[in-house]
């Protein structure tokens, strides 16, 4: 994984990708992520790019 992390979103304008490590998730559990993203995907917002990096900012320090 990208920067040594367990999980990575990947949020392109084309695409969502969730990546986890296989460690961390059984197969039933990815099916019940995949449902959950699924059944929400309508309602998906993107936010503009500078509220997304102050929140990064304030997370990570």
């Amino acid at each position: 994984m990208p920067c040594n992390v367990d999980i990575w979103v990947d949020d392109d304008p084309g695409y969502f990708a969730v990546y986890i490590d296989k460690r961390l998730i059984t197969d039933e559990g990815a099916a019940s992520l995949q449902a959950v993203l699924r059944q929400h995907i309508k309602g998906w917002q993107r936010l503009d790019e500078t509220f997304v990096y102050r929140t990064l900012r304030a997370i990570t320090g």
